[in-house]
């Protein structure tokens, strides 16, 4: 699986994140964890290992829109860009064919800004499937995006864009099977998101638009430089990536804002390497992302000419840029469908975590879950035994946390992470610079 790993040793010497547990009174910071499941089935198109490279050049008036002049400039070719249809207008066949020259396949942000009654099983909706499948790609289709604000015209009636959501996937699964269907949300709010879920069965990617901005709102008073693009991708990646591949479907970073006429480049630069070392480190179920190359003082709508995104039109800026999407983890081409094929994957543990002394503790049924251990609780003894493939792991239960024993704690076991990952076959590896853990094979 596709992770940095800088120690091939676990060496975990921080102290306990409970003072009542130490007396120390001090709190360690808590490592993630990713655990390697063998179970998951991949979903449609979605790449065994990396991410796929992708991005918006649709308004990038100083490459004047070239695909490959993105490409030459970045030093890699992308493989796929996106652009903007609304739903009614007619199908971007030119643009499809300019995609095709530069060897990349289409991701269309398809939105009813008319409203969701527009969306009808009609020969409209069927004609773009059908123009969507003679394309003969695999096309990324993110249908009525970021309906978690309030600042699109299908936002605020969650039955309603659910039905409609399902109608367009039912006629992209019969007329256009090479469609993939990417449900896509705004980072916040966070609170409406669920709402608007239409279901596993219905979702092939879950999506999420990022921006690094240095003042929300065009207000000085709302700074947003301390934002972290990996802590905005959170939520969305710790809801979803257990079952769907994850896709930050925008991404920018502004280094210069009208809001107080000043540039940053070096916010730019440290944003973008947060956001694309970050994905090779720490999040290797995103699997594709879009760079939004758009310089907005130009290109926006009144009231939004606020921000310059482009990369392409600062050195500094974009020679980050190029250098973070040099490695390897990035593909610049779409491979074949492997959906259904079952495929290792790292998975975040989500639960709750306790570092006590040296010892790092999860719960015994996150572990069983992730690695398809058997997991047997004994009343009598108290005891818990972890069983896969003829390795076994047993624990006495106690009531304080102990370096050879599980706990009970809020109702759940916790077992030491190291010592029964290393009894369970699996190796652990410790990365002390991002405080992340990896379980694997």
């Amino acid at each position: 699986m596709t992770s940095k790993i800088k120690i091939a040793i676990f060496l975990v010497t921080i102290f306990s994140t409970l003072s009542l547990l130490t007396g120390s009174g001090q709190t360690a910071p808590v490592p993630r964890v990713l655990i390697q499941s063998d179970s998951y089935r991949l979903s449609k198109y979605e790449p065994k290992e990396g991410t796929y490279l992708g991005a918006y050049v649709v308004q990038d008036t100083y490459i004047k829109a070239d695909m490959q002049k993105f490409n030459e400039l970045t030093g890699k070719n992308h493989a796929s860009f996106f652009r903007y249809v609304g739903y009614g207008q007619k199908f971007p066949q030119s643009w499809i064919q300019e995609l095709q020259k530069v060897g990349a396949v289409p991701h269309i942000a398809w939105e009813p800004n008319e409203g969701l009654d527009a969306v009808q099983d009609d020969l409209y909706l069927r004609s773009f499937a059908r123009s969507l499948k003679e394309t003969g790609m695999p096309v990324f289709l993110r249908f009525a995006s970021e309906m978690n604000g309030t600042w699109a015209a299908y936002s605020g009636n969650p039955q309603k864009y659910i039905a409609k959501w399902r109608l367009v996937h039912d006629v992209m699964a019969e007329e256009a099977p090479n469609v993939m269907m990417v449900w896509t949300v705004f980072t916040f709010p966070q609170n409406t998101i669920l709402q608007y879920y239409p279901g596993d069965k219905y979702v092939d990617w879950v999506g999420v638009n990022i921006y690094n901005v240095v003042y929300h709102n065009d207000q000085p008073n709302q700074r947003a430089d301390h934002e972290d693009p990996l802590e905005l991708l959170d939520y969305v990646y710790n809801t979803f990536s257990d079952r769907k591949p994850i896709q930050i479907s925008e991404f920018g970073v502004t280094h210069y804002t009208v809001t107080d006429n000043r540039y940053y480049i070096d916010f730019a630069r440290n944003k973008l390497s947060r956001m694309y070392r970050g994905l090779v480190e720490k999040y290797p179920r995103v699997k594709s992302i879009f760079y939004f190359d758009v310089n907005n003082l130009i290109n926006a709508p009144e009231g939004r000419k606020i921000n310059n995104y482009a990369i392409t039109d600062d050195p500094q800026v974009l020679s980050a840029y190029s250098k973070l999407i040099k490695n390897s983890h990035y593909l610049s081409n779409v491979g074949e469908d492997l959906e259904g094929q079952k495929d290792k994957e790292l998975f975040n543990l989500k639960d709750p975590i306790y570092v006590v002394g040296s010892v790092t503790y999860v719960p015994a049924a996150s572990f069983a879950k992730y690695t398809g251990a058997a997991l047997t609780v004994n009343k009598y003894p108290q005891s818990i035994t972890l069983t896969k493939n003829g390795a076994a792991c047993s624990y006495r239960i106690y009531s304080r946390f102990t370096p050879n024993g599980a706990v009970l704690r809020n109702n759940r076991n916790y077992i030491p992470l190291k010592q029964t990952a290393w009894k369970m076959g699996y190796q652990v590896n410790w990365d002390p610079t991002e405080y992340l853990i990896t379980i694997s094979k």
